[in-house]
């Protein structure tokens, strides 16, 4: 049978994890990617860790990714569609005119984009930074440059999703409603009685749409958290019990 001092013990190590889990910080940064073609792709990655590096960056974006590891670093042979199929050809197989075409690396800093000389894998990533990708002829000083973005473009600023949700909804379901409504209602009757149904279906609509389930919309820490109280609950009341049945 688990003794009380079992329980306490377990109840200690869950709610230490509680804590650990919900002080752990969560760090983003972005990644803008220029093809030759003109297409440009950005990506907004988060992480726990304190910083990442450039090449974890790009492979956290969700395009696949091809690099050769040397004792300089790795460099970046392929993004996508574009670039060299390493090991299979030379990771710089690509030529123009002479020139050499490549991934060139850039780090956003100060509202411009810095070529950077350290391969990805050489750099640090901190929540906020802003890395750039271009694909083109260059040499080992310069290359494509990426496009001018910020990282308030690419990584959109945190909002609080159930507000967020039900003022949308209600907004767009009133109007939709509202427009619907008094389109319906003008043809069959005066303007004036069509101003009132949608008057009356928009505030209807409204208060339906935003009194929604709040379990639609519930930020994922918040469920964790309940989750979390209810297992606490538990092992209290397991430990009430066993301490009833020793009297």
């Amino acid at each position: 049978m688990i003794t009380i001092r079992a329980l306490l013990i377990l109840l200690g190590i869950m709610l230490l994890a509680g804590v650990a889990s919900a002080q752990a910080p969560v760090n983003r940064a972005g990644v803008v990617v220029r093809f030759g073609n003109g297409e440009v792709v950005t990506a907004c990655v988060t992480f726990s860790e304190s910083s990442i590096s450039g090449l974890e960056l790009l492979e956290r974006s969700g395009l696949p990714v091809i690099a050769q590891q040397s004792s300089l670093g790795a460099a970046i042979c392929k993004i996508g569609r574009e670039g060299c199929d390493y090991p299979a050809t030379s990771c710089f197989c690509a030529r123009d005119q002479g020139r050499a075409v490549y991934w060139a690396f850039y780090v956003r800093d100060a509202g411009a984009w810095r070529y950077s000389n350290l391969g990805a894998g050489n750099v640090q990533v901190s929540d906020g930074d802003l890395h750039g990708w271009a694909w083109g002829p260059g040499d080992p000083t310069s290359g494509a440059v990426p496009p001018d973005r910020e990282f308030a473009s690419v990584c959109d600023p945190v909002t609080d999703l159930p507000t967020a949700t039900a003022t949308s909804a209600a907004t767009a379901t009133a109007t939709s409603a509202a427009t619907a409504t008094a389109t319906s209602a003008a043809t069959a009757t005066a303007t004036s009685a069509a101003t009132a149904t949608a008057t009356s279906a928009a505030t209807a609509t409204t208060s339906s749409s935003a009194v929604a389930d709040p379990s639609a919309t519930a930020p994922a820490g918040t469920v964790q958290w309940l989750g979390f109280v209810a297992l606490v609950a538990f092992l209290i009341g397991g430990i009430v019990v066993t301490a009833r049945r020793r009297q």
